[in-house]
């Protein structure tokens, strides 16, 4: 059973706050920000606002789910979180990048890996391209990781990218931005290129029209742009992920690690546990588990941005955990989206979303707050359904000490099994650790 089944007192829907960011989000044109994805594949990000209600076969969200996580666990054992998924911000267009610290650095996983700069993809370029036009630098790495996948090896590239023009790339950027804006105000996405999937199983084949749509060009063109290979910088990055020793386990652990404790503890160890003497360290095994699900869509805008004033960041900790509570109206706040079809009644959100509101349980307790609120953003729900739920706890004494708990045995290198499992009973289908990690009921 979830912490939150036991610690709830009661949940009310807040109309309040939900007509509060209905408001900023009109104020905001009812739009999303544009994304620095979305300008790489403008026809696709049109369809992904348009048609939620198409989703990608089982095998193709799953190769998705796959490659999820390895961003933010990857950046967090080779970086420190001062550096790791830097949100940046440039003539509307908005950008999350991988790991920046004196250049931006930018990882893709795929499930092929060509030879040589031709594993540096004109898409994956194009992103970097445009992330070092935002920040103002003309070089950028990117490092490329094929999964190991049906028995056969993984591997990593690297590659230094220094881009000859920025200001070309701005340009093209803020075209992208203007079409893209049209497109959206319009629901006509005519003008829009043809996307890069349209050949490769792409989800909106059926309804995208882009068999008619002009070819897509490039951000950065390929003569804007100097790409060399570098194996130094994957030994580096190789050394990073494979020497850490044993009394060492790796970055101080987050809130999150709370809710799915096992998960942690599997992603610490695929990290950090030492090899035995006569096995030499090996990339695949350093790189396993880090994959995760993860979620996020738009009405952050309204939520993080919309109202002025509004919304803060304080800082929580419990001894080796480090973290910080987003708070709305000086309420503990956290946004989650669902894919489900139809809202769900009040009286079953704990058993649907256990996750959701265990993760409010323990901001609440760490900061000492006796309500929270979660917002619900249903992305397949027509109209923009959400909801905005206050959440009131029995005793923030008793989710301290299963905070407390839950810390104490991922301190001390516990077995996943000792640990509780994720929730609910579907999430392990999906879980990358499988059956390391002895969610899934036999």
């Amino acid at each position: 059973m979830a912490l939150a089944q036991s610690v709830i007192l009661g949940i009310d829907a807040n109309r309040t706050v939900k007509d509060e960011l209905t408001a900023a989000l009109k104020r905001q044109g009812r739009r999303r920000r544009i994304s620095v994805t979305d300008l790489v594949n403008l026809r696709q990000a049109f369809f992904q606002r348009a048609r939620p209600d198409i989703q990608p076969d089982p095998e193709r969200k799953q190769a998705m789910l796959a490659g999820t996580g390895f961003h933010e666990v990857f950046g967090r054992a080779v970086s420190t979180e001062e550096f790791v998924e830097q949100f940046v911000e440039f003539q509307g267009i908005v950008g999350k990048i991988d790991i920046y610290d004196d250049v931006p650095v930018e990882l893709k996983t795929t499930a092929s890996l060509p030879q040589g700069a031709a594993a540096a993809r004109p898409s994956y370029v194009d992103q970097l391209g445009m992330y070092c036009t935002m920040t103002g630098r003309d070089q950028g790495r990117l490092f490329v990781y094929k999964r190991a996948l049906y028995g056969r090896p993984g591997a990593l590239k690297g590659f230094d990218v220094r881009f000859k023009d920025l200001t070309a790339v701005e340009r093209e950027m803020v075209r992208r931005r203007d079409l893209f804006r049209e497109a959206l105000a319009s629901q006509d996405p005519s003008r829009l290129p043809r996307c890069e999937w349209f050949e490769l199983r792409c989800d909106y084949r059926a309804v995208c029209g882009c068999a008619a749509a002009e070819p897509l060009g490039r951000v950065v063109p390929a003569a804007a742009v100097h790409i060399a290979e570098n194996p130094e910088l994957v030994a580096a990055m190789t050394a990073l992920l494979t020497d850490a020793p044993p009394s060492k386990p790796g970055p101080q652990f987050r809130l999150n690690d709370l809710v799915f404790p096992r998960r942690a503890a599997i992603e610490r160890q695929a990290v950090a546990e030492a090899k035995p003497e006569e096995e030499e360290a090996d990339l695949d095994t350093a790189l396993a588990g880090m994959e995760r699900l993860g979620f996020g869509d738009a009405l952050k805008d309204a939520l993080w941005y919309g109202v002025p004033g509004a919304f803060a960041r304080i800082p929580v900790s419990l001894r080796s955990l480090k973290g910080k509570v987003g708070t709305f109206r000086g309420v503990p706040t956290v946004f989650r989206s669902t894919r489900k079809t139809k809202l769900v009644d009040r009286s079953q959100l704990v058993e649907e979303f256990p996750y959701y509101f265990d993760r409010i349980a323990f901001e609440c307790a760490l900061s000492g707050h006796q309500t929270g609120r979660v917002v619900v953003y249903y992305e397949a729900v027509k109209d923009d359904k959400f909801m905005v739920y206050d959440v009131h706890f029995r005793s923030l004494e008793e989710i301290k000490a299963e905070a407390d708990r839950r810390l104490a045995l991922l301190e001390a290198g516990a077995a996943p099994e000792q640990l509780p499992p994720c929730e609910p009973a579907w999430m392990p289908n999906y879980c990358p650790h499988g059956p390391r990690c002895a969610c899934r009921p036999a």
